[in-house]
């Protein structure tokens, strides 16, 4: 796969461990994720590449987003027992994220309803805020791929 040219060039940490997605070829082609630890205390981390910025040589938002959206999906899996959807997002950049940078994220589920998980997500370089995300994951009748009622 594409992601796995850029996994020795990643250099994670240690104890960090090779994130295989559930959610599709999305999350391998913009990877490689590395994780950490159990739910609920889990750090997913990316090595900022070329191919992860914008023009301005930072990280792009959108691949923050990515990142984002797939710690909340996980977390949402995991608090939610099930399959879930992103319904909602709201980001908030805090710093420019340059490349070569180690990024590592959380998210806390705040509410777990019987149809909707609400989620918060940080980004963090070197322990400094560099993004932030709210959001509600729905969840969903994976044999129907439809929302629970």
């Amino acid at each position: 796969m594409y992601k796995e040219k850029y996994i020795d060039k990643a250099n994670a940490p240690q104890n960090f461990k090779l994130y295989e997605s559930r959610d599709g070829m999305f999350s391998d082609r913009i990877g490689p994720y590395f994780i950490k630890g159990r739910y609920p205390d889990i750090i997913l981390g990316i090595r900022i590449f070329e191919h992860h910025s914008n023009v301005n040589g930072v990280a792009h938002g959108g691949m923050l987003m990515a990142l984002a959206d797939t710690i909340g999906g996980y977390i949402a899996a995991k608090a939610g027992e099930g399959a879930s959807v992103t319904a909602n997002l709201n980001s908030y950049f805090m710093r420019p994220v340059p490349l070569n940078s180690w990024v590592e994220g959380t998210g806390k589920a705040l509410k777990t309803g019987k149809r909707a998980i609400f989620i918060r997500v940080e980004l963090t370089l070197d322990d400094k805020l560099v993004f932030a995300a709210d959001g509600m994951w729905q969840k969903i009748n994976r044999e129907k791929g439809i929302p629970k009622k």
